[in-house]
């Protein structure tokens, strides 16, 4: 009788919490829905965000805020999200400074893995190196010769340490032998202003903020990340194509929910963005700017949190890469 009893009492538990989820899921949103962006606007993070936020409004019925919370290294906005209820009111937009920070910042005040919940991956995209108009070069042969005549002294800009940008210029740094001095910024944005006011020598940063300035021929783009080149700026080469290689980190973008945030609830949110994300006009402006559009469920997407971050984990105790 009295391991009955035990048995009982933890299927009753199972049946109180399950509707108690399910009316969650049910009622979910009633309320404005706060995302949290680690990057100023203008960059990669903050477009994606606001190009998904009407459709958002529309098909929730409820507001969904983009909140700038721009720091070098994208951790305010984290902290802040993992802080927050886990009611799914609170989300955060990361990149790939969130995967990748647990590797290269020695103190982080949460833990990507264990405070965080997965709702989906949103999209992944490459990484352009582009070059300011004073730059003589128009290849990336070119580009590396000039870079080795003149080491140490060029620059480039990132949106910030830990970020794709950041970490295709390390790769880049070690795969053509130059030395090109790494400037973060708050975001992408932030790093294509430098360039444009010619304070910074080239800019590695993401085709939807660098688009419109090459198109216009005040930038111009020497390669892209990636296997094959984007369609979204198909004269550009990949690296791989200009004689280098090992130059293949990729942007990502995911949301992600304060840990114990409801499956149920996260579910809602991912289909929902996975609805607006390939409704024909929202899916022509992403693939314009160089989004590859993703849409994992939440189950997919902690799994793929716990990839990335070992991997980075694991390439930093064998690269040099950390946030100095």
């Amino acid at each position: 009788m009295h391991r009955t009893e035990h048995v009982m009492a933890a299927i009753l538990s199972v049946l109180a919490i399950a509707p108690a989820t399910d009316v969650a899921a049910q009622t979910y949103p009633n309320k404005l829905i706060r995302v949290i962006v680690p990057r100023a606007p203008g960059g990669g993070s903050d477009i994606i965000g606001r190009v998904l936020a009407p459709g958002m409004q529309k098909k929730l019925g409820q507001t969904f805020l983009i909140e700038n919370h721009p720091d070098a290294a994208a951790v305010i906005g984290a902290e802040l999200t993992a802080r927050a209820a886990p009611d799914g009111y609170t989300v955060f937009l990361a990149d790939n400074a969130f995967y990748q920070n647990p590797a290269i910042i020695k103190k982080l005040p949460y833990d990507a893995v264990k405070e965080f919940s997965g709702v989906t991956m949103l999209a992944q995209s490459p990484v352009i190196l582009v070059v300011g108009a004073p730059v003589p070069a128009k290849d990336l042969k070119s580009l590396i010769q000039h870079a080795k005549t003149n080491a140490g002294k060029l620059t480039y800009g990132s949106g910030g340490i830990g970020a794709s940008t950041h970490l295709a210029g390390v790769l880049f740094n070690r795969a053509a032998g130059v030395d090109i001095v790494h400037i973060p910024f708050k975001s992408s944005g932030q790093a294509l202003e430098s360039l444009l006011g010619n304070h910074v020598t080239m800019q590695f940063g993401g085709i939807s903020s660098a688009r419109a300035q090459i198109d216009a021929g005040r930038i111009r783009a020497i390669a892209v990340t990636g296997r094959k080149r984007d369609p979204s700026v198909p004269t550009v080469p990949t690296f791989e194509e200009s004689g280098v290689s090992g130059v293949d980190v990729m942007s990502i973008w995911g949301i992600h929910a304060p840990a114990g945030t409801p499956l149920a609830v996260r579910r809602v949110l991912r289909d929902a963005l996975v609805e607006v994300m390939r409704t024909p006009d929202v899916n022509s402006r992403l693939a314009e700017a160089g989004y590859d559009v993703s849409g994992s469920t939440p189950e997919e997407h902690d799994a793929e949190t716990r990839r990335l971050v070992a991997f980075w984990i694991d390439l930093a105790s064998r690269v040099a890469i950390s946030a100095d």
